[in-house]
């Protein structure tokens, strides 16, 4: 696997192209189609390739280790997402991960997971 199987993801770039942020009527549809996207989707802080906290580090690093390919969001990119996101899984926290259009939990629940050896049940056939 490399780096090309993990995909990061604007928000049908919005606010790249207008010069604003996502319209608040529409995050929540613009989310589930984000959680669409993907078996495995991770709203985090930054990139894969340049995570901008060390728990979204942590949560992108299980999955490269698992060796899964997933898609990501950077909430910084846009905060009428990092805020609807939060409301979409009833989630006060970041990163938040959802396999398989379900939520997951965020990097502490992540961890729990992937040290039980859960989380690679979870995804062993994504």
């Amino acid at each position: 696997m490399n780096d090309k199987d993990h995909k990061h993801l604007s928000p049908f770039n919005l606010h790249e192209q207008k010069g604003d942020f996502t319209d608040p009527a529409m995050a929540q549809e613009k989310i589930k189609e984000l959680i669409d996207s993907s078996d495995i989707f991770i709203f985090m802080k930054g990139n894969p390739d340049r995570p901008q906290c060390g728990f979204s580090a942590n949560t992108v690093g299980i999955f490269k280790k698992l060796g899964k390919s997933f898609k990501t969001f950077d909430i910084l990119t846009d905060p009428v997402i990092r805020q609807s996101v939060k409301e979409y899984s009833n989630w006060p926290t970041l990163p938040q991960v959802y396999i398989q259009k379900k939520f997951v939990g965020g990097n502490d629940v992540v961890t729990e997971l992937y040290e039980s050896g859960e989380l690679e049940e979870m995804v062993k056939n994504l």
